[in-house]
């Protein structure tokens, strides 16, 4: 090989690793704005999410229902 050709792989690898690069960096921005938008769903759906607080009965009496496990 001649340095021409050398030249002329060296520029067709370099540019090959470059698009390689940049298609990487768009995949990274589209997963990061994925992520924000589901933690902001995420934040929406527990703001938004009724709570409830459940006590146990331990003792009733023989006509009240009673949860058992």
């Amino acid at each position: 090989m001649d340095g021409s050709a050398i030249i002329a792989a060296t520029a067709a690898v370099l540019s090959v690793w470059i698009a390689i690069f940049v298609y990487l960096w768009r995949i990274d921005a589209a997963a990061r704005a994925l992520r924000r938008e589901l933690e902001r769903e995420r934040e929406d759906l527990n703001a938004t999410t009724p709570a409830a607080e459940v006590s146990r009965v331990h003792e009733a009496r023989a006509d009240e229902p009673v949860e058992r496990r």
